[in-house]
């Protein structure tokens, strides 16, 4: 009987330790090249299958480069492989770490980080560090996190902000009838800091794919054209099928600073959101004045000039009232007109 035992023990490690990762071996074997070719980029890749463990390498040839190996079926865990590797970006100042795992019931885990971070534009963007986490689950729920450390946005032009910390986590639930479920939470903390808290529900997949294609036809085609029709026509289908789908938005908070908060909710079968909010107009302006001088390419002065302006075209359209140092923002205006004043 304990011989047997015994024997039984050292199949069952046998199988484990021998026989499972080569079985793994051979399903990447199988799908990874698959999985490479799909992908939009012209990728020079090195793939190395192996028993125990796989190798691949790839780059673009325009500062992407990726190292991963894959252990098959690694022991005391409930996964299919573990993948270790490195990842050069552009944007990146050092090499970026990669962790990562799929497990049996279909669950996936990756983690990305690294520092110094540089993406150099206009405006530029820099951080100290960063790390990306995303889980997807055996029931199709995707969440990913994102965590900066020392966040800096500047332009040519003299603008900037700095944030101590951001946070960014982005949820995401296909269910089974083609809706889905995703949510959006950021905060960027700091001294113009901003939060955003915003939920959607019975978001139409398929309706929405229509939706953008519609949008990137109607973009592309000539004036008066035919193109332009049928574009429009896939535009009105998409929209009809997400208003019948039920799509609600639901924004829960719109933070500019510590004291100035928006809420608001939109329903598909709504002419116009319900939007209110509150707060100093102090922090209003300083906390906007950057953010419009490098999407608008002012210069500070300019910026705050423009910031100001428009809070008063806001005034003036009923939008917006001013008692001493603090606002009311309501949308609709109890005034009834609904076009979006420009200074």
């Amino acid at each position: 009987m304990k011989k047997t035992l015994i024997i039984g023990l050292i199949l069952v490690a046998a199988v484990w330790l021998l026989l499972l990762p080569g079985a793994v071996g051979l399903f990447l074997k199988d799908r990874a090249p698959g999985w490479l070719d799909s992908e939009e980029r012209d990728l020079r890749q090195e793939y190395v299958p192996g028993w125990f463990t796989s190798r691949l390498q790839a780059s673009d040839g325009e500062g992407y480069w990726i190292e991963l190996r894959a252990r098959h079926f690694p022991p005391f865990s409930r996964g299919l492989f573990a993948t270790r590797g490195e990842l050069t970006t552009p944007f990146s100042g050092r090499v970026l770490n990669l962790a990562g795992r799929f497990t049996l019931n279909g669950e996936t885990d990756l983690k990305i980080d690294g520092s110094e971070l540089t993406l150099l534009a206009d405006p530029a963007i820099q951080a100290g560090s960063a790390q990306i986490q995303a889980n997807r689950n055996r029931r199709g729920a995707t969440r990913i996190d994102l965590e900066l450390a020392d966040l800096d946005l500047y332009d040519a032009l003299g603008n900037r902000i700095d944030y101590q910390s951001a946070d960014a986590l982005i949820t995401w639930r296909q269910r089974g009838n083609g809706l889905a479920s995703t949510g959006l939470q950021l905060d960027f903390d700091g001294h113009q800091g901003l939060r955003l808290a915003l939920e959607a529900e019975s978001v139409h997949m398929a309706a929405l794919t229509e939706l953008r294609e519609g949008l990137q036809q109607l973009r592309n085609a000539a004036p008066d054209s035919v193109d332009q029709r049928l574009a429009a026509l896939t535009i009105a289908a998409a929209w009809q099928q997400i208003n019948a789908s039920g799509l609600q938005v639901t924004l829960h908070e719109f933070g500019l600073g510590p004291e100035t908060r928006f809420r608001g909710h939109w329903a598909a079968g709504q002419r116009q959101p319900d939007i209110t909010g509150s707060g100093r107009v102090a922090a209003l302006i300083d906390t906007l004045a950057p953010l419009v001088g490098m999407v608008r390419a002012l210069d500070p002065e300019e910026s705050q000039q423009q910031t100001s302006d428009w809070i008063q075209a806001l005034v003036d359209g009923g939008w917006l009232s001013i008692d001493g140092a603090e606002f009311e923002f309501r949308y609709p205006p109890p005034s009834g007109e609904l076009a979006l004043p420009v200074p």
